[in-house]
Parts: C-alpha cells; sequence; structure tokens
C-alpha cells in the first residue's frame, strides 16, 4: 500500500467534506462509509474498495460515489488514475450492483467536478493490472457542485 504526503492526505479530506457539504445542500438522504480496512470483508480485502459516499435517490435507487481530489495534467489536460483502485471499485460497483462514480474535485475549490463511472474507466483500463492510465479531461462529465445534486445528476446521465 502507498502512503501518501500528509499534503494530499489532508486535500483529500477536504475534498471528501465539500463533497458532503453539497450532499447536505441537496437534501438527499447519504452515508459516509465507514474508512476502515475492517468495512471490507477480509476476503475481499485486495478486490474490492468501498466507496465514499452511498445517495439515495428515493424511490429510484442508490448511486457511489469515491472522492478524488485530482489536478488535470498536461498539454493533453489529462488525470491519473490507479489502475487497481479503478479495478477495485469497479468490483464493489458489479457486486453491489450500484453505479459508482470517481468524483474528481479541484484542489482549487471550484465548484465545477469531474465524474468517471468506475465501469467506463475499466474499459480504458482493459487488461491492465497495474500502474496508472492517464484519461482525458473531457472523457468525464462535467458537474456543477453550485446546482442541487439532483439538477447535476440530471444533466450527468443525460443520454443525448
Amino acid at each position: 500500500m502507498t502512503t501518501l504526503e500528509p499534503r494530499l492526505v489532508e486535500q483529500g479530506y477536504a475534498a471528501e467534506a465539500r463533497f458532503r457539504a453539497w450532499l447536505d445542500a441537496s437534501r438527499l438522504p447519504h452515508i459516509y462509509t465507514d474508512q476502515t480496512r475492517e468495512s471490507v470483508p477480509e476476503h475481499f480485502r485486495s478486490t474490492m474498495k468501498r466507496p465514499d459516499y452511498l445517495v439515495a435517490l428515493p424511490y429510484v435507487g442508490t448511486i457511489a460515489f469515491d472522492v478524488k481530489c485530482k489536478s488535470v495534467y498536461g498539454k493533453a489536460r489529462e488525470f491519473v488514475f490507479d489502475v487497481s483502485e479503478i479495478r477495485r471499485l469497479a468490483t464493489f460497483d458489479r457486486l453491489f450492483r450500484i453505479t459508482t462514480f470517481f468524483a474528481c474535485l479541484d484542489p482549487e475549490g471550484s465548484e465545477v467536478s469531474v465524474w468517471f463511472p468506475a465501469e467506463e474507466l475499466m474499459l480504458i483500463v482493459g487488461r491492465k493490472r497495474t500502474g496508472t492510465i492517464r484519461v482525458p479531461l473531457q472523457d468525464g462529465q462535467a458537474v456543477d457542485m453550485g446546482r442541487p445534486l439532483q439538477d447535476a445528476l440530471r444533466d450527468a446521465i443525460s443520454l443525448g
């Protein structure tokens, strides 16, 4: 397991807190999942990752979010994702049949986040087992966190 710099850990906690404040303002039922290793069954710890939030859409179902504080890199304007993390979150998505998104929040605090469905990132990962992948910013869905989640979600999942 990789140890992150304390600055990056703090940025991650701040992004999760911003996301939680947005969920609170949207007034949807949600759960911040336990962050301990024990929150995942022992025999799944190396193959499954739990998301940060479960969000209930009353009368519809549940969606999940793994919140990341990510910068865009290079002229190609790409995010860098850990392959193992994508695989493990996609396993959660598949086993629990809950659509799961990586919600990438800007370290500078912009209200625009970018969402990537774990299932779609798996298509990019393919058979790669380790390392990282680079995903262009435009492959994600920009989400305006200045609006309630209900409105932002409708725009993010539009099929048109």
